[in-house]
């Protein structure tokens, strides 16, 4: 396959390493301050085992001018998806387009922008980009691929052998939304919590007024889901947060390392995004509203540089 990826970080990089090192061509689009040191010195992805996996591709900073694409991933944070399928816009790419990100509501803004459907994945693999063209995989795990879309289903099929042959577990999946959303309670139940308590995910297990509140803030996402009609991947989201939070024990979360970097996190698209759609059911969640107003505190504080905030 001819795979472009836009995002050489750490899902991106992950995926595309794999891909090129299994014999497909990958093309990796990236900032354009990135390209001449992954250009130079490769993009370097360290295994669980310590093995590392150098791949020299092709880094560019857009899509212009790259022809006869089977694939485009885009595998940016959430917050960056509308300048990114601007990308495949503006240089007129016409393959199947699949998000590999986070978060609820980024298939409607990339398919506002391209005005055609796309692809969706989620992935339980960890993963942290160390520094530009640096990936520490903390884990593989298993990756669903679908879409709302029929059309785009065997593309999905394609790419999910693709990355099975590579050594990424991957199924495709009907219920696509379904995956989404719980990976997203998930993500709403640990991501908050761990970042304004600066706890490691198994840390918020062993504290018992963190784990209750895990449990709540399940619980309230869970509701939100039911009354939209989508069926989760599991009977029992609680458990699946305890479930992740006890397989990921010294991870410290993405958006308390994005925050610690000094970085926009993804909680408008996570836990802002489930308070949002919960008008919608005519219903509230006020401890999803919560965990969005204290991380929105605390990422503006620490973008303003405060020095009220030691995380």
């Amino acid at each position: 396959m001819r795979i472009a990826i836009i995002g050489a970080g750490a899902i991106g990089g992950l995926f595309g390493s794999l891909l090129h090192a299994n014999g497909h061509e990958v093309i990796f689009v990236e900032r354009e301050y990135k390209i001449p040191k992954l250009s130079s010195e490769g993009l370097k992805v360290e295994m669980p085992d310590s093995s590392v996996i150098t791949v020299k591709a092709v880094f560019k900073p857009n899509l212009k001018g790259i022809k006869g694409l089977d694939m485009c991933i885009v595998a940016v944070k959430a917050y960056d998806t509308s300048a990114a399928v601007e990308h495949i816009v503006e240089a007129n790419v016409e393959c199947p387009v699949l998000l590999l990100q986070n978060g609820l509501g980024v298939e409607e803004e990339a398919e506002r922008i391209l005005k055609r459907p796309v692809a969706r994945g989620v992935t339980n693999c960890g993963a942290m980009a160390e520094g530009i063209g640096n990936v520490k995989v903390k884990g593989i795990a298993k990756t669903l691929l679908g879409s709302r879309d029929p059309s785009l289903v065997d593309a999905c099929k394609i790419l999910a052998e693709a990355l099975n042959e590579a050594g990424l577990p991957t199924e495709v999946t009907s219920n696509i939304d379904g995956a989404v959303w719980t990976k997203t309670i998930v993500n709403s139940s640990i991501n908050p919590l761990g970042t304004i308590m600066n706890m490691k995910n198994g840390e918020l297990l062993e504290n018992e007024f963190t784990r209750e509140l895990m449990a709540m803030i399940a619980t309230e996402s869970w509701k939100i889901a039911w009354k939209m009609g989508v069926k989760l991947e599991v009977e029992d989201p609680i458990e699946e947060v305890f479930r992740v939070a006890r397989a990921t024990y010294n991870n410290k979360n993405s958006m308390l390392m994005d925050l610690l970097k000094g970085k926009r996190t993804e909680i408008d698209y996570i836990n802002g995004a489930i308070w949002r759609l919960s008008a919608k059911c005519l219903t509230s969640a006020p401890l999803n509203k919560a965990m969005y107003f204290i991380v929105k505190g605390l990422e503006l504080a620490r973008l303003k540089g405060s020095n009220r905030i030691n995380l």
